[in-house]
């Protein structure tokens, strides 16, 4: 029987082999078809709601992490004896950073051995196939085989780090790739023959709960309570100065106190609150500046990745010989309103209250971390941004390093007193630049750099 080698995988990156899929009841099957165009192998893939494969509307697997295994089996229809050295199952994860040699890195390789000819012939050891009567085991294969697996997706790669999402966005250097491979080993003088799946990966991270009384009051559909009211629902940074020139004369300083919502992990979807006390000697600096269209809070994401990272990883396992990159966009910036809880009259006319929330997309990727590639946040105070005013430096206030999850915390969801961060788009995605370790997409200096 002559049948046709799929290629062998190379690091240079190529679109993935095209192939069809066949839903049957409650599975879908990936054949893997000779030069002939004759299905001699089959890959099938239960699709239960209760295990961790799913189908999306191009019936491309999708695995949630720590979900059930993936479960399934691979079919041998033999019509002429084959000479087989082993069956394998390959779950593998790649960084792809270019389109030369070495511009893919393997961060996950974990392989399934469902057969190899030392183990006789396959019938003898609990194979449910059924194969011709007149097959006989003579080092080679005849007839119908059938081989079921159970996959456990590991949660890190061999150094620890979280795996991350299937990545890919149009304006990014770096795509992150999940597929699982067939290969069917032959002799030493014939090429494997090997059928490729591509697989979506989606992380499950979940933050801690929030505090007894921010979760009373998504329950109730109130507002959550400041700083002031529930300390233990806030992280309140040390605060900060900003220093300008207002109205192009006087120089002022307003004073910054920012707080953010424990835990210091977000659900993508939902939004980030934040609180910021704002207080100056000069009480025309403050209705000039502290007002919700002129004070600014952003969400940064910093992507980085081993720019040719093959090259280094082939060696000891180390980014000896590739080079860090860099992509750092703006994907979200706060909505202030003044604190209706505060009486600006009747309390302190030197200080003003803003509250706020940074909404969060659905499409953002999870915080993750492996050696090949990572996705980090921060939010970032910045200067107040008026005509009137001209800050003392163009740079960050204060950066603060933040967690985004996949899952809502345990308890009530979070419910937004603002505009529907379901309405948000994702035009950060167009945004992110290339840039080196010292460099940022905007006209303020890394982020990174100050993260608390």
């Amino acid at each position: 029987m002559q049948d046709q080698a799929l290629p062998r995988y190379s690091t240079i990156y190529k679109a993935p082999p095209r192939y069809s899929t066949v839903f049957i009841h409650d599975h879908y099957s990936f054949p893997l078809k000779n030069s002939k165009g004759k299905t001699w192998a089959v890959v099938s893939l239960r699709n239960e709601h209760h295990r961790s494969a799913s189908f999306s509307a191009k019936h491309v697997p999708i695995i949630a992490e720590g979900a059930s295994p993936i479960t399934g089996w691979v079919k041998l229809d033999l019509n002429s004896p084959e000479t087989i050295q082993g069956i394998t199952l390959a779950l593998r994860g790649h960084a792809i950073t270019g389109a030369n040699e070495g511009g893919s890195h393997t961060f996950l390789d974990h392989i399934t051995s469902l057969w190899s000819k030392d183990q006789g012939d396959p019938h003898n050891f609990g194979n449910s196939g059924n194969a011709s009567r007149t097959n006989f085991w003579g080092g080679k294969l005849l007839g119908t085989y059938t081989f079921p697996f159970s996959i456990i997706l590991p949660i890190g790669d061999a150094t620890g780090g979280s795996l991350p999402e299937t990545f890919r966005e149009q304006a990014s250097g770096v795509r992150v790739r999940y597929e699982l491979v067939l290969k069917i080993g032959r002799r030493r003088l014939k090429a494997d023959s090997k059928l490729r799946i591509p697989i979506e990966y989606r992380r499950k991270t979940t933050p801690s709960p929030a505090s007894e009384l921010r979760q009373l009051a998504y329950q109730e559909n109130t507002a959550a309570p400041g700083p002031g009211l529930d300390p233990c629902g806030w992280t309140t940074f040390s605060p900060v100065d900003c220093i300008g020139r207002l109205l192009n004369c006087q120089t002022v300083i307003l004073r910054c106190t920012l707080s953010l919502a424990n835990p210091l992990s977000y659900t993508r979807g939902s939004f980030i609150p934040c609180h910021l006390r704002i207080e100056s000697v000069d009480e025309q600096a403050l209705d000039l500046l502290a007002s919700p269209r002129t004070t600014m809070l952003r969400l940064c994401r910093r992507v980085k990745y081993l720019f040719d990272a093959g090259q280094g990883m082939q060696q000891n396992g180390k980014s000896t010989a590739s080079r860090p990159r860099y992509e750092t966009s703006n994907v979200g910036q706060a909505v202030w309103s003044h604190d209706q809880n505060f009486d600006v009259n009747g309390i302190n006319s030197r200080v003003r209250w803003l509250t706020g929330e940074i909404p969060l997309s659905k499409e953002l990727p999870p915080s993750s971390d492996v050696l090949s590639f990572g996705a980090e946040y921060a939010v970032v105070l910045l200067p107040f941004e008026s005509a009137t005013f001209l800050p003392e430096r163009d740079t960050q206030l204060q950066t603060y390093k933040v967690e985004i999850a996949t899952e809502y915390a345990e308890g009530p969801a979070p419910t937004s007193r603002r505009a529907s961060v379901n309405q948000i788009e994702a035009s950060w995605a167009t945004s992110a630049t290339r840039d080196e370790p010292n460099a940022i997409a905007a006209s303020h200096s890394n982020p990174f750099q100050l993260v608390t």
